[in-house]
């Protein structure tokens, strides 16, 4: 396994990027995945690189753990792209599989199980921090990560990526994932990981064609009655920590299936209580389908890291969007996360040692 590194030199300059280019180039099948519950993120820049690669004259195929949640059909409206169980016939083998947007094995689920041996190399293309412990990963030697946390969105780093191999010009489709990625991984431009060139690619992705309007109202203009319903019910029913500086609400699956909505339908009910002032750290707990697990999304204001709860508990992701999947009883699950979360949000950080004068 090819460790990633600490950003010191520029991603196009890293050892692991000019290898990716490499294999890119010589590789004739080529497969994309990204991670359970698919977003924005990892769909957009699955779209993007298999318009690219198609223009560059590979084969390409994308083949995900989850079915295309129903809000991003329109980045495939005929259903022959962005695929999952059961609708796709995989290869025997392929020279690269490409996984955008995680670099933890465990998140493609059952495709972890299917795929490593049919693949000649495997690339993880991903911006988030480093899973810890590494020694709960199991990587093939195959397999190498490409990753910049300094990058906005895998949307940006594909941006990159396609102005370095210079295989092809960005066209509209492609242009539209890369808008989506690039959008949607910094909440419409608003987190603090926003890079100057996150805005950079929007306006050139405007200029190629796309519509902002248009991809935000498809995104996020796609509730029922029924989930508008369920989300008053949980903001009725916020909870507060001692401190009031963490919010967060329970989602149990006997609920969720009263109203009709899917995991998918819930994702941006957790950014409506970053508009409550004095919370700094705010989550949602939803039990999944199967009852069994309780999946996590914190997301913080930018006062306090979260990345590390989540970490600790298994799962990861940026300082401050992260979330994590535990199959212990829901309720343990609660509890569990808010303590640790109240102690870090209510810990004063360490004062610097003072140096004595000579």
């Amino acid at each position: 396994m090819t460790q990633k590194k600490t950003k010191s030199i520029s991603l196009s300059q890293s050892k692991e990027f000019i290898q990716f280019k490499t294999l890119i180039g010589d590789a004739k099948r080529i497969l994309i995945s990204t991670h359970m519950l698919p977003d924005g993120d990892g769909l957009g820049a699955e779209i993007a690189l298999y318009h690219y690669l198609k223009r560059a004259r590979k084969s390409v195929r994308i083949y995900n753990p989850d079915h295309l949640p129903r809000r991003y059909k329109f980045l495939d409206p005929k259903g022959e792209i962005l695929l999952g169980p059961g609708e796709v016939e995989l290869w025997d083998h392929c020279d690269l599989w490409i996984i955008v947007d995680t670099n933890d094995p465990r998140r493609l689920g059952k495709l972890w199980n299917e795929l490593p041996l049919r693949a000649k190399k495997i690339v993880f293309l991903d911006h988030h921090p480093d899973i810890m412990p590494q020694e709960q990963l199991h990587y093939p030697l195959n397999a190498m990560v490409v990753s910049d946390m300094h990058s906005s969105s895998i949307g940006e780093l594909l941006y990159e990526l396609f102005t370095e191999l210079n295989l092809t010009k960005i066209n509209e489709d492609m242009a539209l994932g890369l808008y989506v990625s690039v959008m949607t991984d910094t909440n419409s431009f608003r987190y603090s990981r926003t890079t100057p060139q996150s805005h950079e690619i929007a306006s050139e992705m405007i200029a190629l064609g796309v519509n902002p309007e248009e991809v935000y109202q498809a995104i996020y203009s796609t509730k029922d009655l029924s989930h508008i319903q369920l989300l008053g019910l949980l903001l009725q029913n916020t909870k507060l920590s001692k401190s009031g500086k963490l919010a967060w609400m329970e989602l149990r699956l006997d609920l969720r299936k009263k109203f009709k909505a899917t995991a998918d339908d819930t994702m941006s009910f957790l950014n409506i209580l970053l508009v409550l002032k004095d919370a700094e750290v705010v989550c949602i707990f939803r039990e999944e389908d199967d009852g069994e697990m309780t999946r996590v999304s914190i997301k913080s204001k930018g006062a306090v890291i979260i990345n590390k709860v989540a970490m600790d508990l298994g799962g990861g992701g940026h300082e401050y969007a992260a979330g994590l999947a535990l199959s212990t009883p829901f309720q343990h699950v609660v509890d569990t996360v808010t303590s640790r979360l109240e102690i870090i949000i209510t810990t004063p950080p360490p004062k610097p040692l003072m140096s004595k004068k000579p």
